[in-house]
């Protein structure tokens, strides 16, 4: 297996820590800032750990769409995930620091968390047919 290959698992695995403990907050139904910190991070660790499986040099960025826009030069079923990319990433920095100005609910995290998931099952395929 190439170092691309080996250093993308290594941030699938990252990410699914992620995953797990989005899910464990989610069953509690408490804390959406928390959980939407973990949904922005889990995807941006399944979007980095795709990127790299095709050769890309990883950046410093948490911008969702920025990953994005290098993850559709491989895949163009990517494009219909920009808007909630954008909404995802606002998770980031809107609940991560004490300036944030928009509440957000469990239940939007929970719509947003499906729509993830159909985005990180295409990035599994894609770096399982390679």
């Amino acid at each position: 297996m190439d170092n691309n290959k080996i250093r993308a698992q290594e941030w699938f695995k990252k990410a699914r820590h992620d995953l797990d403990a989005l899910q464990d907050v989610l069953k509690g139904s408490r804390h959406p800032d928390v959980a939407g910190v973990l949904l922005q991070q889990c995807v941006e660790k399944y979007l980095k750990g795709y990127l790299i499986s095709k050769g890309w040099k990883l950046i410093k960025t948490h911008d969702l769409k920025q990953l994005l826009d290098e993850a559709v030069k491989h895949n163009r079923q990517f494009k219909k995930y920009y808007d909630l990319l954008d909404i995802i990433t606002g998770y980031y920095f809107e609940e991560k620091y004490p300036f944030g100005e928009v509440e957000v609910s469990i239940g939007e995290i929970k719509d947003n968390f499906k729509g993830a998931r159909k985005l990180i099952v295409i990035i599994k395929k894609d770096f399982k047919e390679e």
